[in-house]
């Protein structure tokens, strides 16, 4: 059975709904199926049915409309969302390569602190080296200062401002060849020597005539620095503190014989020797195991006689080699050498006018300490020490 039927919408255009019902039995309504009555009846109830599904077709469009509204709206927020977590990649992105930087920087700086450390180490470790050789030069500079070694001493009020770079002091006596026809003369003021070696060229007058001579500087070569490897000899002592009233042989016949018994800590004596400058004795062993034990000891009580005992002092004997040294020139501030002095006057004639020259002022001179005077054909030595003054001595 179909049913078909025009109506409009809202005074739209005609809509048209054909309905088609079937039946199987006459007898039974099937689900699905709509059973009319009579025709009006038929179209007032398929107008609300229309109606009905009308309203329902406007409440799924506006279900619809939200739906998409929502969906536009979790789109956007999916979109923030994304754009959120964009940033917040770039964010750690960049956080990570800052904490790159940072890492990249403290490992330098712990390579760093590192090799620091490791110099440092290296340096600790040569300052135990050096600390550990000062102490065993000290404790052998102590064996040597505490070896019962003794000198009277006396300050006699003489003082000086500088303080020495070494504590060895080394007197110099320099020999100084004079050749013939030349002259030296210490002068008490140095601003005269200085002031006669500037002129250079000095006429001196003779009884008769006069000579021309120069003026010139004394340069000495002596040593500036000296650098010695020393150490302690095994088998040499140092035996001083003698008494001075025995004379040298009587000296070395009874340090030997006493010193050679083994009761006294000794041993085999395989030389002497005297050292007049000190009026000390070194003794040498032929063991190197006596002259250690001898040193710890320090003092000994030697007869030197049947009832006289005198007590000596026994130190270690120091073995030195010279490693390096310098020399340096030394001008004499008080001292000219005066050259071409001609054979014509003997030799005290001769020294008696230079000294007369050169001792007055309107000579450029001034007074006269010194004065040493070789004529031609010959040759001297002067002889130039250390003590505050440059004089020279005839040899």
């Amino acid at each position: 059975m179909a049913f078909e039927n025009k109506m409009t919408s809202d005074g739209g255009a005609p809509v048209k709904i054909k309905i088609r019902l079937r039946t199987r039995c006459p007898s039974t309504l099937q689900e699905g199926f709509v059973h009319l009555g009579d025709e009006k009846m038929s179209e007032e109830f398929l107008i609300k049915e229309m109606e009905k599904y009308k309203e329902k077709h406007m409440a799924l469009l506006e279900d619809i409309s939200k739906l998409e509204q929502k969906k536009e709206d979790a789109e956007n927020l999916a979109q923030k969302f994304k754009e959120r977590a964009e940033k917040e990649e770039k964010k750690m992105m960049e956080n990570e390569r800052v904490l790159s930087d940072q890492n990249q920087k403290f490992q330098t700086t712990i390579n760093s602190s590192w090799e620091n450390n490791q110099k440092l180490k290296a340096e600790e470790q040569h300052m135990k080296d050096r600390i550990f050789y000062l102490e065993k030069e000290n404790e052998k500079l102590e064996a040597i200062c505490s070896s019962g070694v003794e000198r009277k001493m006396v300050f006699k009020g003489k003082v000086s401002g500088n303080i020495p770079r070494c504590p060895m002091n080394v007197k110099h006596q320099i020999r100084f060849s004079v050749n013939g026809g030349t002259a030296l003369i210490v002068f008490e003021d140095p601003s005269v020597a200085a002031r006669l070696i500037k002129k250079n060229s000095h006429k001196v007058a003779m009884e008769d005539s006069h000579i021309n001579v120069k003026a010139e500087p004394v340069q000495l070569m002596v040593l500036d620095t000296l650098s010695m490897d020393m150490s302690r000899s095994p088998h040499k002592i140092l035996v001083s503190n003698l008494p001075a009233s025995i004379a040298k042989e009587n000296l070395l016949d009874k340090l030997e014989l006493f010193f050679s018994k083994t009761r006294n800590g000794g041993g085999e004596v395989e030389s002497r020797e005297f050292l007049a400058d000190s009026w000390s004795v070194i003794l040498t062993f032929a063991n190197e195991g006596v002259a250690p034990q001898l040193v710890e000891k320090k003092k000994f009580d030697v007869p030197f006689g049947e009832k006289d005992t005198y007590q000596v002092c026994v130190s270690p004997s120091l073995d030195g080699n010279i490693t390096k040294y310098q020399m340096k020139r030394l001008l004499c501030n008080r001292t000219v050498l005066i050259t071409g002095i001609p054979d014509i006057k003997d030799e005290e004639t001769m020294k008696d006018l230079l000294e007369i020259h050169f001792q007055k002022a309107s000579n450029d001179g001034g007074e006269v300490q010194e004065l040493l005077y070789c004529p031609e054909g010959k040759n001297t030595v002067a002889l130039f020490e250390d003590d505050e003054d440059d004089q020279p001595q005839k040899e």
